[in-house]
């Protein structure tokens, strides 16, 4: 029997860490065995390299040397001799100066000739060794790089967490399920496009990682100025009166609105129990506080807020304080609208559990935790995903060093399971949630892996860049939206429509009082920004075996990709 997690943040610490890293090394030993490499003989070459690669650091350096003191030799002797040339008459010492500038100069510009030559020549040479040596250490490498694939790192998770399984890639089916079980809105993906999805279960309660391009209008000032002049009459000391120009410039801003681009990244998670409770809380900025005196005062008057506020019996909430004040201090979720649910889901167990996560200081992250549930949605934000690679792109794990291959396979799995592991975390401390499961997911086995969702379509589309979808005349960032218009047997054909806002230049004339004493007209020069749209298609293969037509088109295409298990093309312009 599969155990469910509880007490995230022991396990994570006291088994989960170590154990994934043990499996992310046997990942790299195995996939080093079957590519048939020879380890020694890239770590001899790489050995050569870096000693070849010294060598031209310091040639380099002498390089540099020799052309400075080249260069300053000659232009001591250029100066003097533009100071004899310039200077009418010379006193004999001076001219003596001069003479041995010129002369001193130029013996040190040509004996350091032949240096610069050969320290510049050695340098080329070595430089072109090292290029070399790269270019077989690449090919030593190609058939371990040839290995890596997008679902190392989640099968990595996968092995380590019970009851956590992820998607090949989000499923149009997925998305269903999320807004036909759970009520989750499309309404949220307006006017945003998504550059990474990763969907899976907990237990078969779905979730979704998201990173996503937003975009919001903003304002932006801009300035415009003015040259101004005129003649004042001025008394001197003696008390004669005579003209004096003043000038001044003038100052005009104007405000405009500008389209303002934000990438955010995110948690959805989709689960029955408490289907009717809808709260929030952000960060209580306690973590690492505790023992301290601001952090004891921020405790105190965040606790006595709470206390009034669930004596207060003048509004419409049903807000009541629970027995736990500590946790309700943390926690902070004020504005719940179901107290029985409430405390059906934040057993004492669940308490414990999350406010083991936002104390800890050593371990994961703390709390820096944004969570929404609404109902049966849960939405969970924080300030170490925001900064995490939610992506697992194999190109990153692409290396001529076997070392640092290994160093760096290592390093991004750890840190990629942590940023996962501590962003589900909140959720893993609820053991009603895992308890849970729902009925479609007791039917799995008969659902199949079917088309791929908009939110993959569109990440698909960003992974081969907003530049190729743009309007030629877009000055902006492109939100990327798809549509299918054809599909069947596995592929389909996606419409792909930018969204971006071309710039037309403007000029605003304000009035500015001037020190003359008149108004003066200031143009202020500023941007509008239009909107402008370019549809283009892309082509997208889920089949585990594209047909061939399939297969050529990708090949004869502008541009192609291999995103996780999809193929795509992007059709001829």
């Amino acid at each position: 029997m599969i155990e469910d997690v509880y007490e995230p943040l022991e396990r994570y610490r006291d088994e989960f860490r170590e154990k994934f890293a043990a499996l992310a090394r046997e990942k790299f030993k195995e996939l080093t065995e079957r590519s048939g490499i020879d380890v020694e003989a890239n770590r001899a070459l790489v050995k050569e390299i870096k000693g070849t690669q010294s060598a031209a650091d310091s040639a380099k350096s002498k390089k540099t040397c020799w052309g400075c003191l080249m260069a300053l030799g000659f232009l001591v002797a250029a100066v003097a001799l533009a100071v004899v040339y310039a200077s009418g008459g010379l006193d004999g010492q001076t001219k003596t100066v001069c003479a041995a500038c010129i002369a001193g100069g130029i013996i040190l510009g040509i004996m350091m000739i032949p240096l610069y030559s050969s320290a510049s020549n050695l340098h080329s040479e070595l430089t072109a060794r090292v290029a070399d040596g790269k270019r077989k250490a690449w090919a030593q490498m190609e058939p371990l790089n040839r290995l890596y694939t997008w679902d190392i790192p989640v099968r990595l998770i996968e092995a380590t967490v019970p009851r956590l399984d992820f998607d090949p890639y989000f499923t149009a089916e997925r998305l269903e399920s999320l807004k036909r079980l759970y009520g989750w809105n499309d309404s949220f993906n307006e006017g945003k496009s998504m550059i990474f999805a990763q969907s899976g279960v907990i237990n078969g309660n779905p979730f979704v990682f998201g990173h996503y391009l937003d975009m919001e209008w903003g304002e932006k000032t801009y300035e415009g100025t003015k040259e101004i002049s005129w003649t004042e009459w001025e008394t001197d000391a003696e008390g004669n009166e005579h003209e004096v120009e003043r000038h001044e410039t003038l100052y005009a801003r104007v405000t405009k609105p500008i389209p303002v681009y934000s990438e955010q990244k995110f948690l959805l998670y989709g689960n029955d129990a408490a289907p009717n409770l809808t709260f929030s809380r952000d960060p209580s900025g306690l973590t690492g506080k505790e023992g301290n005196f601001f952090g004891a005062l921020r405790k105190k008057r965040r606790l006595n807020g709470l206390k009034a506020f669930s004596r207060n019996l003048d509004d419409d909430s049903n807000f009541t304080l629970m027995n736990n004040h500590e946790f309700e201090t943390w926690f902070h979720a004020k504005d719940r609208d179901n107290e029985v649910e409430f405390r059906l889901l934040f057993t004492p167990v669940a308490q414990t559990q999350m406010l083991n996560l936002m104390k800890d200081t050593k371990v994961g992250y703390g709390d820096d935790f944004t969570f929404i549930k609404q109902r049966k949605v849960n939405v969970l934000m924080s300030e170490h995903l925001s900064k995490a690679t939610i992506d697992t792109d194999p190109e990153r794990f692409r290396h001529w060093d076997y070392d640092a291959a290994f160093s760096f396979f290592v390093k991004f799995n750890e840190r990629y399971f942590k940023d996962a592991y501590f962003s589900l975390a909140p959720l893993l401390a609820i053991p009603l949630y895992q308890q849970t499961r729902t009925h479609e997911e007791i039917w799995k086995d008969v659902i199949g892996r079917g088309a791929t969702s908009f939110w993959e379509q569109e990440a698909v589309a960003n992974y081969h860049g907003e530049s190729r979808f743009e309007h030629p005349d877009c000055i902006t960032r492109s939100i990327l939206k798809t549509r299918v218009v054809a599909r069947g047997d596995g592929e389909s054909t996606v419409a792909v429509t930018a969204h971006g806002y071309r710039g037309e230049e403007r000029v605003d004339y304000e009035d500015v009082h001037g020190g003359d004493g008149h108004w003066h007209e200031v143009a202020v020069p500023w941007t509008e920004y239009l909107p402008v749209a370019r549809t283009s298609e892309m082509c997208l293969s889920v089949r585990e075996d594209p047909s061939e037509t399939f297969r050529k088109r990708a090949e004869a295409s502008p541009a192609s990709a291999f995103r996780r298990s999809i193929l795509s093309y992007l059709a001829a312009k």
